[in-house]
């Protein structure tokens, strides 16, 4: 077999192949023997019929195309394997028929995405930018005026006009063109004006009114708007308050203190103290997380390669599978559950994913390039504790564990975890 491997990117090679006139004659009399034991002919038993009798009813041709897929799957699978190559995706074959045939070198080029090209940049010791740790007074306030706010109670204003703040309980029903349109009514309904749930201009046009008023509201959905029959549509909605609730904040003492039910803490001043280390410990925590981050992210940037689009579908399909198990766990249709995040449809949610598919690719590219580069080991400690952090994560035994995941699955996995521990380790605070 001649094989001409050609580069033709960082990602991408064509395997041009020239064969002896023998690998066809084989693949022909592979084949013969395959479709022979599946066709019936009267007068033959089954699986015992002459190959010049078969030629003759049926024409030798007809056992070309699963022979020529016979070459190529053959040829194809040893050149990977003579010249380590590692394929991903699906390859792309062009075929000269014209070189099909007895007595004819058959001729064929494949063109593979490869597992990419690494060059590496720098990856230790790189110098980050820490965020500083701060907690204001007014942050202190800010988290305790939210306690008081969850715990507020709500009580109906007799007198007066709806406000913003005020919560609403009405009938409404919407109508487009004269004609109500299905989920646009609803009874008893409460909303607190100001919260932006509902479309623009909904609520704005609600303030004002006072309890057993009726009133008509003209809106006009939005272009993204997720039912597609709504989408840029006026509509009209027949609104009818039925009365208006304020909220009544607690009052901030001891009493209300110990309300909230934190150990050892039973006055204002010593739960202001424990919001400060509770903000302070948040913060640290999200800032030492960005900084392992950015410096993650920068020994990816310091990095150069070419991403494989077909890596980037197997993300982007990975992460469309976990999100088809979660509508099936909530028993809804995809499309449901996409439109429930605002998401219009499979499409959008594709586009929405892929850049951070691709920089996972990338991530893991260049983090097993590093290992390799770092000589990393996996040890029988490493093997094990990951078997037992996997058993823990989806609850079965140990042993069963080691039955579903070989070593060589989890190897990549405990390696870029090696990798992230030594980027992150080495980071210095610029």
């Amino acid at each position: 077999m001649n094989v001409k491997i050609e580069k033709i990117s960082g990602c991408k090679k064509k395997l041009v192949f020239t064969l002896p006139e023998e690998n066809f004659i084989e693949a022909l009399d592979v084949v013969f023997a395959e479709k022979v034991q599946k066709i019936e002919v009267k007068g033959f038993r089954k699986g015992k019929l002459p190959r010049e009798v078969y030629n003759k009813r049926f024409g030798e041709e007809s056992l070309y195309e699963d022979a020529i897929n016979e070459v190529v799957n053959n040829a194809y699978r040893e050149a990977l394997e003579k010249h380590k190559i590692d394929a991903v995706g699906q390859p792309e074959l062009d075929v000269d028929f014209e070189s099909v045939g007895k007595g004819k070198k058959m001729k064929f080029s494949i063109q593979v995405e490869v597992w990419p090209e690494v060059e590496l940049g720098q990856y230790t010791g790189l110098e980050i930018e820490k965020k500083p740790v701060q907690v204001s007074e007014e942050d202190i306030n800010k988290y305790i005026e939210q306690k008081r706010q969850s715990k507020a109670e709500l009580e109906v204003v007799e007198d007066g006009v709806l406000e913003n703040g005020y919560t609403a309980v009405f009938d409404f029903e919407g109508f487009v063109d004269g004609v109500a349109f299905e989920g646009g009514k609803s009874e008893n309904y409460s909303l607190e004006i100001g919260s932006h749930q509902f479309i623009p201009g909904f609520e704005e046009q609600m303030v004002g009114m006072k309890p057993e008023e009726n009133k008509d509201i003209e809106v006009t959905f939005p272009e993204n708007y997720q039912a597609e029959n709504l989408k840029g549509k006026k509509a009209v909605f027949k609104i009818h308050l039925h009365e208006m609730k304020k909220r009544i904040l607690p009052e901030l003492n001891d009493e209300f203190i110990k309300d909230l039910e934190v150990e050892n803490i039973a006055t204002v001043k010593e739960y202001q103290s424990y919001v400060k280390d509770l903000l302070t410990k948040e913060r640290t925590e999200d800032s030492e997380r960005k900084f392992a981050d950015d410096a993650l992210n920068k020994a990816i940037e310091n990095a150069t390669l070419e991403v494989p689009h077909a890596l980037v579908e197997e993300e982007i399909n990975r992460q469309v599978s976990q999100m088809e198990n979660q509508a099936k766990t909530y028993q809804l249709p995809l499309e449901t559950l996409l439109q429930y995040y605002g998401i219009a449809d499979l499409e959008q949610y594709k586009k929405t994913i892929e850049p951070g598919a691709i920089m996972s690719v990338k991530q893991r590219a260049v983090f097993l390039k590093i290992a390799e580069a770092e000589k990393m080991k996996v040890t029988a400690k490493d093997y094990n504790d990951e078997f037992e952090e996997v058993a823990k994560e989806i609850n079965k035994p140990v042993e069963e564990v080691k039955n579903l995941y070989t070593k060589e699955l989890i190897a990549p996995y405990i390696k870029m975890r090696k990798v992230i521990d030594l980027i992150k380790d080495s980071a210095v605070e610029k």
